[in-house]
């Protein structure tokens, strides 16, 4: 038994990343051997963290064959909802604030599984005009300038850290993962993502309601950006509806992650540990890169080669896998048109 799992784990895909990644530290350290300093190892873990949080809610959607887009621009709203209650009520303890927060991100993701679950919209084309509406309108309400929070006992938060090395928010980010992973893989609801996200209309045949389990995820999606927002508004001091637009936005960097730690983007396939290493590995590539002297439009050029690499050998898997049932793949192309348009999407993203 112990040498099946172990057999299992060194041909599986945790372990062919965790190699790459201590290819990358290796080669990183022997280059630059003060890439790895405790204050560097600590701030790439703060940079890392919003990213590490969004493959909480990029992940379970991509695994039952959805995806959001909108999930930085939630995370402003988020953010910007706390940030005013903390304003206009500063002796509330602010945590209390925490909730009408989350509850405004799980309906504005909740918004946005309306127009897929009820509308059959597409989720891909849905969510990027949300993401629109919602950061314009997190902008109209700032009237384009940050709302500033000064309250000491929460933005000490971020200075917060494990051995002086590894920052609290990290580790909720951790926390967060394995939470969410002990739901996917344990419960009977995350066995029903996988089924949902692998065959619709076999999951309807069995008695579940994929609808039912998307809006579920929207709606935790919104959620977990929220957090994601919070995290950031606690590292900045404020709230801002510029919050992510510097370098590549964190959603992104989830989904980028998530398909190269082998979360297919059709649904049904993939985890979230994979997704988490994904993720891990290529952060430190774009850090290793920086930390060696390369401009940044090599990190995003590198990241977005890896994105669609790692799209097209899913996309090529998911035909094979289809010829091997007998089942033609000639009437995937609306799938293969909406691959194409994500990895556009993630090119312009990434090289802007």
């Amino acid at each position: 038994m112990k040498n099946t799992r172990l057999n299992r784990f060194l041909s599986g895909k945790i372990f062919q990343l965790l190699c790459l990644i201590i290819v990358v530290v290796a080669i990183t350290y022997i280059v630059k051997p003060t890439a790895f300093n405790r204050m560097n190892l600590r701030q790439l873990m703060n940079n890392i963290t919003n990213v590490m949080i969004f493959v909480c809610a990029v992940s379970p959607l991509l695994l039952c064959g959805a995806i959001d887009w909108s999930g930085s621009a939630i995370a402003i709203c988020g953010m910007l909802t706390f940030a005013l209650l903390l304003w206009q009520f500063p002796d509330i303890p602010w945590p209390i604030m925490l909730i009408p927060a989350l509850l405004v991100g799980s309906i504005l993701g909740y918004i946005n599984s309306l127009f897929i679950v009820k509308l059959n919209l597409v989720a891909f084309i849905v969510t990027m005009v949300m993401a629109i509406v919602w950061s314009r309108t997190a902008q109209w309400i700032m009237e384009s300038r940050p709302v500033m929070i000064s309250n000491k006992s929460f933005y000490d938060l971020s200075s917060i850290a494990l051995f002086n090395v590894i920052p609290l928010f990290f580790i909720l980010a951790v926390v967060l993962i394995a939470l969410a992973s002990f739901i996917l893989m344990k419960t009977e609801f995350g066995r029903s993502v996988l089924m949902c996200g692998g065959n619709s209309a076999a999951a309807r045949l069995a008695g579940l309601n994929p609808n039912r389990v998307k809006t579920i995820l929207f709606v935790s999606s919104g959620c977990v950006a929220t957090i994601a927002g919070l995290v950031y508004a606690s590292q900045y001091r404020m709230a801002t509806h510029m919050a992510f637009a510097i370098g590549t936005p964190p959603h992104m960097g989830a989904f980028t992650g998530s398909i190269i730690g082998g979360v297919s983007m059709f649904g049904g396939t993939g985890s979230l540990a994979s997704a988490a290493m994904g993720v891990a590995l290529a952060q430190l590539l774009s850090y290793a890169l920086t930390s060696m002297g390369a401009n940044n439009w090599v990190s995003g050029l590198l990241n977005g080669m890896l994105l669609i690499i790692a799209m097209s050998i899913d996309s090529f898997t998911r035909s094979m896998m289809l010829r091997r049932l007998g089942v033609k793949t000639s009437g995937t192309r609306m799938e293969k048109l909406i691959a194409i348009l994500l990895v556009l999407c993630a090119a312009f993203t990434l090289y802007a």
